[in-house]
């Protein structure tokens, strides 16, 4: 649906009352802007058979005519943070979160109405929806597994930046990545932080950059963001043919993550959450002196 519709996502349960009282409403929605590029993706996170599911939308006399996803393991309700139920997401053809509700009240409905209608005609709405973090950090990012803490970069390479920048990575410089996605709250408070750590260590020949891993579609509202943060170069990870694929190279799954490689591309830092700036200065500062030394 990306590209061309407007989509809700539904999380529920079926021993969730106030999810089965939101249905109608989200049906009637769904009737009204359907002609309009709208669809609604009810995703259910129990662990029961699918003959159980419908006997209890029997019971409670709701019938469902738009997909229903099974999320019995409840992987895409971690990729959306949920904890509570029901959540109500809102996207538009972006692939931009315009809406995310935890609960539901009667009259929310009319919200959700009143945003649908909005984005069925394209109309720009200004709300910067980020998602709620655990433990700080947000797992609304690139796919990984473990993040590597250690090793060693096999030979050096070259990125480029939204702004045109080259950087190169390997070539007896240290370097700072600050990955980050539109979504992350933690991560933007720790913007001002790396335009400063920039601005500090820049001369000394680190290079300190942010590493966006949202998607192409979202590039226009990247740029807007960053440009509120002249000279920190931002680098395009956003897992496309024919690119380096720096997410997938550091395994890193999480938003915010820094990584820093010293001058020979090792590992000399590795943080998931909220960082620590000062253990990140004294890494950095021991990468410069050991550098220095080796001279």
């Amino acid at each position: 649906y990306l590209g061309t519709h407007v989509v809700l996502l539904e999380f529920w349960s079926i021993f969730c009352k106030s999810c089965i009282e939101e249905m109608p409403h989200i049906m009637a929605l769904r009737e009204r802007y359907r002609s309009q590029g709208f669809e609604v993706l009810s995703i259910n996170t129990d662990v029961f058979s699918d003959a159980r599911i419908l006997t209890a939308l029997k019971k409670a006399g709701v019938k469902i005519d738009y997909p229903v996803l099974r999320d019995s393991r409840q992987e895409i309700a971690k990729a959306y943070n949920v904890e509570l139920l029901p959540v109500t997401v809102i996207i538009d053809r972006s692939g931009w979160i315009r809406l995310y509700q935890e609960g539901y009240r009667p009259g929310d409905e009319e919200r959700f109405d009143s945003l649908i209608q909005k984005l069925a005609r394209d109309d720009e709405v200004d709300d910067d929806i980020t998602l709620a973090p655990r433990d700080g950090v947000t797992d609304f990012a690139a796919p990984g597994g473990d993040l590597i803490t250690e090793g060693r970069l096999e030979e050096s390479f070259s990125l480029t930046g939204l702004g045109g920048e080259r950087i190169t990575v390997g070539e007896n410089r240290q370097t700072v990545f600050f990955f980050w996605s539109l979504y992350c709250s933690p991560c933007r408070a720790e913007f001002p932080h790396m335009l400063e750590l920039r601005k500090k260590y820049a001369s000394r020949g680190v290079d300190i950059c942010s590493v966006n891993v949202d998607s192409r579609r979202l590039e226009a509202r990247v740029r807007k963001f960053i440009a509120k943060y002249p000279g920190l170069p931002c680098i395009p990870d956003w897992n496309e043919p024919d690119t380096i694929g720096l997410a997938n190279l550091f395994s890193v799954g999480s938003t915010p993550t820094v990584i820093m490689l010293d001058a020979q591309g090792s590992i000399a830092f590795a943080s998931a959450g909220s960082l620590d700036t000062a253990a990140l200065e004294a890494a950095l500062e021991k990468a410069l002196q050991t550098a220095e030394t080796t001279k």
